[in-house]
């Protein structure tokens, strides 16, 4: 999905957690086993918080045979409100644009055919359709195809199958992803280094936790996106279920943490360090020769720094430093840094307000071949952002923001940016 579309979604679906708790009616509240278990740092949005809980029996003539289904519909626009329009559009915004997806995904409880403890398969699909496709690819694809299983008190969990690398590593959709919409998702180091974002891919993950199951080490074998960047991927792989794209080898993913969630005396608090290495052969930008030594490390840390209804609700911050070599990804390194407020009012506990700023820097390898063609190109993008996203009623979210971008494009340097951002969004 567009990335400032499931960044804010993100958002409310932890302040819905907590706006629904107090009073959702326990029917709809047994639906929640039944949400997927296999995104892992994504939360789900309780069925008590979407459109029509009980999906007029259909929720419930679902679980007394073990499955679960929820759908959700994103809906955005996005313009440089400068009046920078060209032909051709050269980023998301540029000219008015346009995008819309649908997801589905259905779970199973497979503890009832004899898997061991709490074991759930989840098959997800998804439409996008979208008039600027270099951010927002056209596809129609399965997303999920995987199992989710702990064992041990969940000391040790397991997740096995096809799934994108974002849905279970680093926390993308933790405030100021917005930043990125001129650019669209490859502007994103660790996807430069070969992490699936679109297209999954097939994938064994294995999380160790420690007894207070705070402190927690995850590490995936999967495979690269294509060398050739996340477009040709998604033309390599249109279906989902592809092993294997051309030229596309392994891909290892480590991150150590500490997560914490908010209680009645601790703030949420959420540390990572992460470390990717990709044995799929990227060509050099300077010598044009191959290199198998892809990699790329980062360092994250989102932490509630307060809590005025002594919940999950208030001020968070969230930092995120990225590097990566750049002798083969376009965009090498980059900081964000972002405040948002779940709750912002009393009257509105399901609301978001989001301030953000990014930095990302392109490669200096890149820019000099591009210098010797005497061609101008910007050294780094800077984007700040702004944001409200707010529940209308439940199920049905609009998400607003402003985000202006230093050097929205690499080449040609293009003037700065200031783009308008709107969303409405459905969850059933």
């Amino acid at each position: 999905m567009p990335f400032p579309i499931k960044a804010g979604l993100l958002w409310i679906g932890c302040a819905s957690a907590h706006a629904a708790s107090g009073d959702s009616p326990p029917t709809c509240t047994n639906y929640d086993q039944y949400l997927t278990r296999a995104e892992i740092v994504i939360k789900s949005i309780p069925v008590c918080a979407r459109i029509s809980p009980e999906l007029g029996g259909l929720r419930e003539a679902l679980a007394e045979h073990g499955f679960g289904f929820t759908a959700t519909s994103y809906n955005g626009y996005t313009y440089d409100v400068l009046g920078h329009n060209a032909k051709p559009q050269l980023y998301n915004g540029q000219n008015p644009s346009y995008n819309a997806s649908l997801n589905t995904y259905l779970t199973y409880d497979l503890t009832r055919i004899g898997f061991a403890n709490d074991a759930q398969f989840t098959l997800a699909a998804q439409w996008v359709g979208a008039n600027y496709t270099p951010a927002n690819p056209r596809v129609t694809t399965m997303t999920v195809f995987a199992i989710n299983q702990s064992f041990f008190d969940h000391q040790l969990e397991l997740e096995y199958g096809y799934i994108t690398g974002v849905r279970l590593f680093y926390g993308i959709a933790l405030g100021g992803n917005a930043s990125t919409a001129a650019l669209g998702p490859s502007s994103v180091v660790p996807f430069q280094v070969g992490m699936s974002a679109t297209e999954p891919t097939p994938t064994l993950n294995v999380i160790v936790r420690d007894p207070s199951l705070r402190f927690y080490n995850s590490f995936a074998v999967t495979r690269s996106v294509s060398p050739a960047g996340i477009a040709q991927d998604v033309k390599d792989n249109p279906s989902g279920f592809r092993l294997s794209v051309p030229d596309a080898k392994a891909l290892f993913i480590d991150e150590f943490g500490y997560k914490r969630a908010a209680s009645a005396t601790e703030n949420s608090a959420w540390f990572r360090a992460g470390a990717l290495y990709n044995t799929t052969q990227y060509t050099e930008f300077k010598s044009g020769k191959k290199s198998d030594n892809n990699y790329g490390v980062y360092l994250a840390g989102t932490v509630q720094v307060s809590k005025p209804w002594g919940d999950a609700r208030g001020w968070y911050l969230d930092s995120k430093v990225d590097y990566s070599p750049d002798s083969v990804n376009a965009i090498n390194q980059a900081i964000q840094f972002t405040a948002f407020n779940v709750g912002p009012f009393a009257s509105r506990p399901a609301d978001m307000l989001a301030f953000g700023v990014t930095k990302s820097d392109y490669s200096k390898a890149l820019r000099d071949v591009y210098a010797g063609y005497r061609m101008q190109t910007a050294s780094h993008t800077l984007a700040a952002t702004a944001s409200y996203a707010a529940r209308l009623t439940p199920g049905i979210y609009l998400i607003s923001g402003l985000t202006y971008t230093h050097n929205p494009v690499f080449t040609p340097v293009h003037s700065d940016a200031l783009l308008w951002q709107e969303s409405l969004n459905f969850l059933f």
